[in-house]
């Protein structure tokens, strides 16, 4: 929601309310190409002072007031960054007045986290474009928990976020809430990790914890440990994942830290379940894309799959057969850090379809090597 007011009477009444000077802070397209939507996120010490984590208000060059939301990643009650939505002409540099102690007083959140949904330990993310679920601590019966997620669109009239409203619907059928366009089965899914031939299955490591990171009208958020994630001959590993979710975006922000306990196991790599005769396929490495759609059987409308990575991190392409079910994405990164944007997009979903899709990817892709920069 934004809303709108004098740009200096919305000034001058942040900073009766705090007693001090908004801060100025500068956001920076650096693509020549205008930006809408895009996501700026920096340290919350930009604000000048330790703050709590909540969303407070920041007024844009002509009035409109936008939520600035403050999240405290670490669970010390301490925000760490702050995050954004804003809409950048090509290589704009456009100015935020933010004021920590205004309280951001609009309606209509945007992204949602739930460590559980539907099932117990059914951890889910989502936004008013998309809905996600994860295979994790649950999983169907006979089915692998591994990290992987499942997938929920929703059509342009149904915009909104959408968990509640989904606990009385068929997901698998047509209606106007949420249609789950994702066979997962046994496969890696959308954005499954892997070391070498070992996914993190959770009868086979010593579990997985859930915790929620952030909640907002920007930006939502999950953070799952996994301990003794086995991978042979002889690897253990400790891992880390941080996903987050972002208003009007059809995306999972998937940040990984893998510690390597015990030699063994291979590389690191993400995948994307793999579909019968695809329309379209793109495995770009210098682009760093992973992406498909196509038509698997018995799902309302086309479904896509992508991963989107730093290109200087690819280490190979593999495929996995059988019930993994999976193109592969190999990563190699000195840090034991990968990050990704995990890409679900439906047909029916006003975002992207088949004749759109590469180009979609191709967007996003240039987005996520050119970050907005933000600064004072």
């Amino acid at each position: 929601m934004i809303r709108t007011c004098s740009v200096l009477a919305c000034i001058l009444a942040l900073a009766a309310a705090g007693g001090t000077e908004p801060v100025t802070l500068i956001a920076a397209n650096p693509l020549d190409a205008p930006r809408p939507n895009a996501i700026c996120v920096g340290p919350a010490s930009l604000l000048g002072q330790a703050l709590a984590p909540g969303t407070v208000q920041g007024v844009l060059p002509g009035g409109a007031v936008i939520p600035v939301q403050i999240d405290d990643l670490d669970g010390d009650g301490v925000g760490d960054e702050l995050v954004m939505i804003l809409n950048l002409a090509p290589e704009q540099s456009l100015r935020v007045w933010v004021d920590a102690a205004r309280s951001w007083s609009g309606s209509g959140d945007r992204a949602d986290a739930r460590t559980s949904w539907r099932y117990d330990g059914y951890a889910a993310l989502d936004t008013d474009r998309m809905g996600f679920g994860l295979y994790g601590i649950y999983a169907p019966a006979g089915l692998p928990g591994s990290l992987q997620w499942d997938l929920y669109g929703k059509r342009p009239e149904a915009w909104r976020l959408s968990l509640d409203d989904l606990e009385g619907v068929n997901y698998h059928e047509d209606n106007p809430v949420a249609v789950d366009y994702l066979l997962v089965g046994s496969s890696m899914g959308l954005g499954g990790p892997i070391i070498g031939d070992s996914r993190p299955l959770a009868s086979e490591n010593d579990g997985y914890e859930y915790r929620e990171l952030c909640d907002g009208p920007v930006r939502a958020g999950l953070e799952v440990t996994v301990a003794g994630w086995q991978a042979p001959p002889g690897g253990v590993f400790n891992a880390v994942i941080r996903y987050f979710v972002y208003a009007h975006h059809d995306f999972i922000d998937a940040r990984f830290e893998v510690d390597q306990l015990r030699p063994g196991g291979g590389p690191f790599g993400l995948g994307v379940r793999r579909i019968p005769h695809p329309e379209v396929f793109l495995g770009a490495a210098s682009e760093g894309i992973l992406g498909l759609i196509g038509q698997q059987p018995d799902i309302i409308g086309q479904t896509g799959l992508a991963v989107i990575f730093d290109p200087e991190w690819f280490l190979t392409w593999d495929v996995l057969p059988e019930e993994d079910d999976a193109y592969v994405v190999r990563l190699k990164s000195d840090r034991n850090r990968y990050h990704a944007w995990l890409v679900g997009v439906w047909e029916h979903g006003g975002i992207a379809d088949a004749e759109t899709f590469g180009e979609h990817l191709r967007h996003l892709a240039h987005r996520f090597r050119e970050p907005v920069g933000l600064s004072k």
